[in-house]
């Protein structure tokens, strides 16, 4: 007998861990999950004929993602973890308190880490003046807005091991402050939502619900003075169907829902495109009975946004395009009013990934003198959008206030630049037109600053294509 029990015990062992390797035959995983994209089986040849050396790497990349009851046994490896030591099995997602779950993305602005600094944030700033001039230059209203992270507004059931913050700053307070005399269109969502006695996000998404949407629609559209329907008339449908992005990551194999309420805005429009989602990269609407015509940029928080916007505008546009081609959509689709919506944890992609504008000459300018610097060029076709080449440079060498602007002389014609982050440095960029400024072109460039309300040509520079 008691050789009997180690032998079976062995056996059973066995047994378990071949179970997901035998399960492919007849219960493979074939939805990906969470942000996982679908994959097919390796194959043994290339597709010239030749033999895929890499067919067994392949093969394993592969049954990591496929083997049987995967889902399963994630969903159960998170919940142990998350339940009794409030840890999260995957790294895009927190597990808070009492079930709630966070993005892991939310936790720079949470901790008050790796905040912009003073100049960044005015590049922001300045950034989105460009943005709004070009749009009122078209004959269009501008206004930008920013969608509060959901640990922002509702921090208590962060997990305690987030205690520990590095700082009480944040990019919302300094932006906040910085947009307040800047002239930037701009409608602040943190106040009213911060306001709400109720929870207006989800508990295992990290999305404001559709009365949260509801809020930051009307708060947008009276700010714009655009005529709307508010839907405080609107008979409200209660539903428990809303599986949260968060829960499908960290529990792939349940299905557990939240309450949504529904307010009938979809039966005011009709889609132009062959939408299949709310998350779609684009989509078009149309409303007989409404006026104005909308183009408006939104990431993933504008999927509730989209059905409300959409009721209001005879003729609507909503894209994630980042960046997005602000002058190519403008010409197509001829707006009377651009929404810019971004959330929180994303501010820094003004700076990362500028829209693409065709930059605005300088008329007129006078210099105050020269600065000795360094300033490094780079020249190249956009990568975006062939119709721009793209010029991007830093500043080395300079001492300059946290406001300065500037300004690229291209063949003794000069730019207003975008202020442009990359991983390595903070610098400045322009879209150029490339049939009048060929990337493979000798260019003649110069960089002139606004410092301190004064124009001043930079002396040193050089530049690469």
């Amino acid at each position: 007998m008691k050789k009997i029990f180690p032998a079976v015990f062995a056996l059973f062992c066995v047994a378990v861990c071949l179970v997901p390797s035998l399960g492919m035959i007849v219960r493979p995983t074939t939805e990906p999950i969470g942000n996982e994209r679908k994959s097919k089986a390796p194959e043994l040849t290339k597709k010239d004929g030749s033999f895929n050396f890499s067919y067994l790497t392949d093969l394993g990349g592969y049954y990591e993602k496929h083997f049987a009851f995967r889902p399963e046994m994630i969903t159960a490896d998170a919940t142990v973890q998350a339940e009794m030591f409030q840890n999260s099995s995957i790294e895009t997602v927190i597990a808070g308190t009492d079930g709630w779950l966070y993005y892991t993305s939310d936790a720079d602005d949470f901790l008050g880490r790796n905040t912009l600094n003073e100049a960044e944030v005015n590049g922001v700033v300045h950034n989105l003046g460009i943005i709004q001039r070009y749009v009122e230059s078209q004959g269009a209203q501008f206004i930008f807005t920013s969608a509060p992270n959901k640990s922002t507004l509702y921090p208590e059931h962060m997990p305690y091991y987030y205690a520990c913050k590095a700082s009480g700053v944040h990019n919302r307070d300094l932006l906040h402050q910085a947009l307040a005399d800047s002239g930037v269109k701009y409608c602040n969502l943190f106040e009213p939502l911060s306001a709400q006695s109720e929870t207006l996000y989800f508990k295992r998404d990290s999305h404001w619900d559709n009365k949260g949407a509801l809020l930051a629609y009307n708060e947008v559209l009276n700010a714009l003075g655009k005529e709307h329907n508010d839907f405080s008339n609107a008979t409200v449908t209660r539903r428990k169907d809303f599986v949260g992005d968060l829960s499908k990551m960290l529990y792939p194999a349940s299905d557990e829902a939240e309450y949504n309420e529904y307010y009938g805005a979809e039966d005011f429009y009709s889609y132009t495109t062959d939408t299949k989602s709310v998350e779609d990269t684009l989509i078009k609407t149309a409303n007989p009975n409404a006026r104005g015509t909308l183009y408006m940029y939104r990431d993933s928080f504008g999927n509730a946004l989209v059905s409300f916007f959409a009721s209001a505008y005879g003729n609507a546009v909503f894209t994630k395009a980042f960046p997005m081609n602000i002058a190519a959509d403008f010409a197509a689709n001829k707006p009377d009013t651009f929404v810019m919506e971004l959330v929180e944890r994303n501010l820094s992609w003004l700076l990362t990934m500028p829209p693409m504008l065709p930059a605005s000459e300088l008329s007129y300018y006078k210099t105050a003198g020269t600065l000795e610097g360094k300033a490094n060029f780079t020249v190249k076709p956009c990568e975006y959008a062939a119709e721009y080449t793209q010029i991007s440079g830093t500043l080395d060498g300079v001492t300059l206030d946290s406001k300065a602007e500037y300004y690229f002389s291209v063949n003794n014609k000069v730019y207003e630049a975008y202020s442009h982050k990359t991983e390595s440095s903070d610098g400045f960029l322009v879209y150029l037109p490339s049939a009048d400024y060929p990337a493979e072109a000798a260019l003649e460039i110069k960089l002139i600053v606004k410092n301190n309300g004064e124009f001043y040509e930079i002396t040193g520079g050089s530049n690469e294509n």
